[in-house]
């Protein structure tokens, strides 16, 4: 297909087809054009947006505190900020938990960043939740409407949430750079190998650094969760099942409850779309620039080939065997794999571990909700409204 003023797309769902896509040579295929729609968000600076040695050089830096020692690390402090959220939020009515769930994993992906006991990171949290709401508009995907009314509005009121936010983060990054010593969080050890001075550009680079990593950090495990507790809620087989083995402190269907969420309900349904620079043969067929490839990450999942009753919510697919590596691609592929995929794997746990210990779900619709596409992701689209209410322990 050819979008109007976008290069041709051209979508591909065979597994084999979507290896060749996300593991092709950066000189051969370019995936940092491809995420250009969240330019205005992370910056201009984000490794997530460039290509070959830069955007490894960007990983190297991020990777290590995102290894699994580390994060399991901080499983008492995501434990106690999912108990803070849950407790306050309201029983025995209908409520939307999309945005709910985004506050608590932005809250978590905060506190990993920062530490905690600054009130300036609780001042940062609300202004980028605010900042952030810019993802529901069309403002992003298509830029010429940023000048035209009504999305002038919404696009000058992001840019002024922007200049806000921007200012605290450089605060907050120019007063951990002067004072490295006893330091907590993630930023104490990006700023180890970096040197920052209080400049504009070193600040600004480590600016687009921690940005990358909060969008990336709480969108899409906010929106996953979301899409988690609307499958339990609609299938309560699952949920009892998953109740009992919980409370036998059996952790194994968690994990395959999670897993079958992945694959089942994925927030990226495509890969980020590769840029033909130079000429690509997949399959037999030769593609030259300026085609983008894009792999269908949700069709691919959904194969009866790779997966019995694909269209099926079965997570006891996933307690014998793994998932299938070469069907299976939540997390991205190739250089553009997740680097904070366990965090995320550990958010999902403990809130789905909290939630069940203290309440039950309920639907608040007779159907599971609809996908709504959320800047490149997509989101249950009534904002996964259900009916939360307080357990009862026998």
């Amino acid at each position: 297909m050819t979008p109007l003023g976008k290069p041709p797309l051209v979508f591909m769902a065979q597994a084999s087809d979507i290896k060749a896509i996300v593991t092709a040579p950066a000189d051969v295929l370019r995936p940092g054009e491809g995420g250009a729609v969240i330019a205005p968000l992370v910056g201009r600076d984000s490794f997530m947006l460039a290509d070959g040695e830069d955007h490894l050089a960007g990983r190297r830096r991020v990777v290590p505190g995102f290894q699994r020692e580390r994060v399991s690390a901080h499983t008492q402090m995501v434990r106690a900020t999912v108990e803070h959220e849950i407790a306050g939020w309201p029983l025995d009515t209908p409520i939307p938990l999309h945005g709910r769930l985004c506050a608590l994993t932005l809250r978590v992906i905060l506190h990993t960043i920062f530490g905690v006991g600054d009130e300036r990171v609780d001042e940062l949290h609300r202004r980028l939740l605010t900042m952030f709401s810019v993802a529901a508009s069309l403002t992003l995907h298509m830029p010429t409407l940023r000048y035209a009314p009504p999305w002038r509005r919404v696009w000058r009121r992001f840019l002024a949430n922007r200049e806000g936010v921007d200012a605290l983060l450089a605060e907050l990054i120019a007063e951990r750079a002067r004072s490295r010593t006893h330091q907590q969080g993630l930023l104490a050890m990006l700023l180890g190998p970096m040197h920052v001075d209080g400049g504009p550009d070193a600040i600004g680079n480590v600016r687009d650094t921690l940005m990358s990593l909060i969008l990336a950090g709480h969108e899409t495990t906010g929106s996953e969760l979301a899409w988690a507790v609307q499958l339990l809620a609609h299938h309560p087989a699952v949920m009892h099942r998953l109740v009992r083995e919980l409370d036998g402190d059996n952790d194994a269907y968690l994990d395959a409850v999670i897993n079958e969420v992945l694959r089942h309900r994925p927030v990226f349904l495509f890969t980020i779309p590769r840029a033909v620079a130079k000429p690509c043969e997949v399959s037999g067929r030769t593609y030259h620039p300026p085609v983008h490839l894009v792999g269908c990450v949700h069709l691919m999942q959904h194969d009866a080939a790779a997966y019995a009753q694909p269209e099926a919510f079965r997570p006891e697919r996933f307690l014998d065997e793994a998932p299938r590596s070469d069907a299976w691609m939540p997390w991205g592929g190739g250089r553009k794999h997740c680097p904070g995929r366990h965090l995320a794997l550990l958010e999902m746990q403990t809130v789905l571990r909290t939630l069940l210990e203290h309440l039950t779900i309920e639907p608040a619709s007779a159907r599971i909700e609809t996908a709504r596409w959320r800047t490149v992701i997509v989101t249950p689209g009534g904002g996964c409204r259900v009916v939360l209410r307080k357990r009862r322990h026998s």
